[in-house]
């Protein structure tokens, strides 16, 4: 058996990349932190729009080759002061991308090779449920094929 040891490997012309076959890794992500606006983590990202509480948009730096052959992941984390009025510490909540495509929901965006739009909101929480909520943490992960 052989052993492959190197710090770079890239193509043949010297300098560009080294193409992946029949392997899919994740083409971008992002980790928005909505309470502050900031994004704290992110690949393939050149902006985040903010449109309303828990209604966000991921802008990609390379767009993808087709607005509807990728899957989004979506989650969401909330770090919470005790004492806090609206909520408790614990409280869950969900991420969904692209729902307007599933629903009829009029503020959604039409599938883009360009962004991914995600909504946030809480889980079961008494009054809550469902509502959109701003969450400390809200992560988006795309896969598919870069245009």
């Amino acid at each position: 058996m052989s052993t492959l040891k190197a710090d770079t490997i890239v193509a043949s012309d010297g300098s560009s990349p080294v193409t992946l076959t029949k392997q899919e890794a994740v083409k971008h992500y992002v980790n928005y932190d909505a309470v502050n606006s900031t994004t704290d983590s992110s690949l393939n990202q050149s902006s985040v729009t903010d449109y309303t509480t828990g209604d966000f948009a991921s802008n990609f730096t390379n767009n993808f080759g087709s607005a509807s052959d990728k899957v989004h992941f979506a989650s969401c984390l909330n770090s919470i002061t005790e004492g806090e009025t609206r909520i408790s510490s614990g409280v869950r909540g969900g991420v969904v991308a692209n729902i307007g495509v599933l629903t009829n929901d009029s503020d959604a965006a039409v599938l883009s090779t360009s962004s991914v739009q995600f909504f946030s909101a809480f889980g079961a929480y008494g009054s809550g449920d469902g509502s959109s909520y701003d969450f400390s943490a809200t992560y988006c992960t795309s896969i598919g094929d870069l245009a």
